[in-house]
């Protein structure tokens, strides 16, 4: 009863907030027709794109894509970004996602973005904590490593510009503020989570407050060939926000992208994360996602700190309809490693390692793109796919 009360209320927080979005500026919509960056002199552009595919995490997967930009009168990057998808998949996962971006807020010039995420997994991961925990797969046929797992995600970010720089470059101060609800559960007396009873299961609230700096210089916010970004920020939990638990997180990320070749881009990312006190197991440093580490399974690590990178070679390769549809394709290396109180502090001891292929196609327009992966790892083989490059 409490997991369908919980599923009801969100779904139908996410067809209101839909609802009133798609139809909060207009009404001038184009289903996958959006202009040109040539053409692109405002107004309200949608790309609704149907999905049925394959995810490793999830198993076959149905559901929809939503992008809706709004230029306004020629706003670079745009006025305001509108993301949705929710998808239902053979394995009982519910999953879904709101992301609303507004480059002029209140009146000001301030950014704002706004992010929903509900999840329902009726086989989350769990492999416990630290650097060298054990996998088998053997174990993981037999659901040792699963339980089940409801998470609603809420958060606000006010990002405002207090320099610039170079051609483009940009120094910018950002606060945020977020909430989240978890519930996990223990799928079964003898798995690996009701064994370990992780700080954080069952039924729980961490209320978040973080401030932050973003320095960037970058030639476009979707398709990146040159430039880099930076950003480092913590955010806090305790008593203050009404949380229940008491931890701070900080983080850093340091993005670098060069074309060596026409149409062919070399994209890097650096992230390093450290938790400061005792976060719920849900919140610590986790590595093995579509964004790090792809080819281990979700959540295959985690870590009071840990660090990632992660190199792409991107390239378009051919396109059709006058190039309003483009496909491409990227080559990947991730590396990386979480620390624990059961690990090594050595730097560069026992890093992880994975790489893989994947496509992404442009439709309609440059700044909407479908991205593919497949990752490999010593313990595994996973398929990933979302919107846009993961970085």
């Amino acid at each position: 009863m409490k997991n369908q009360t919980f599923l009801k209320l969100y779904l139908k927080l996410f067809i209101s907030i839909w609802v009133v979005l798609l139809f909060a500026e207009g009404s001038n919509a184009q289903i996958l027709n959006i202009p040109d960056e040539e053409d692109r002199e405002g107004g309200v552009h949608y790309s609704i794109v149907p999905v049925l595919g394959y995810s490793s995490d999830s198993g076959f997967i149905g559901g929809g894509l939503m992008q809706r930009f709004n230029y306004g009168d020629g706003i670079s990057p745009f006025l305001s970004n509108l993301k949705m998808d929710a998808v239902i998949s053979t394995k009982g996962d519910i999953l879904s996602e709101i992301n609303y971006q507004r480059t002029r807020s209140f009146g000001t010039d301030i950014r704002s973005e706004i992010s929903i995420i509900g999840e329902w997994y009726r086989q989350a991961h769990y492999f416990g904590i630290g650097n060298k925990t054990e996998f088998s797969d053997q174990l993981y046929d037999e659901k040792y490593f699963m339980y089940e797992k409801q998470i609603l995600d809420l958060s606000y970010r006010a990002r405002k510009t207090v320099a610039d720089f170079g051609f483009e470059g940009t120094f910018d101060l950002y606060a945020d503020m977020g909430l989240s609800l978890m519930d996990a559960t223990e799928r079964d007396q003898n798995t690996l989570f009701a064994q370990d009873n992780p700080l954080g299961d069952q039924d729980h609230r961490v209320i978040t407050l973080g401030f932050g700096v973003i320095t960037e210089d970058r030639d476009s916010e979707f398709n990146p060939t040159e430039g880099y970004r930076y950003e480092a920020g913590l955010e806090s939990s305790g008593s203050f926000t009404f949380s229940e638990f008491d931890f701070t997180r900080l983080h850093a990320e340091l993005r670098h992208y060069v074309e060596i070749l026409p149409d062919v881009v070399i994209a890097q990312k650096i992230t390093g994360v450290h938790i400061l006190g005792e976060a719920p197991f849900w919140k610590r440093a986790s590595l093995g996602d579509k964004y790090g580490l792809r080819g281990y399974h979700y959540d295959r690590f985690l870590g009071k700190s840990s660090i990632l990178h992660v190199l792409e070679a991107r390239t378009w390769l051919f396109s059709i309809l006058d190039d309003e549809v483009k496909f491409g394709g990227q080559l990947f290396w991730d590396s990386g490693r979480v620390f624990s109180e059961f690990d090594s502090n050595g730097l560069f001891d026992n890093w992880k390692h994975s790489w893989g292929v994947g496509g992404a196609i442009s439709l309609f327009n440059p700044d909407f793109i479908v991205r593919g992966d497949l990752g490999f790892s010593s313990e595994a083989v996973r398929i990933y796919a979302g919107v846009g490059y993961i970085f």
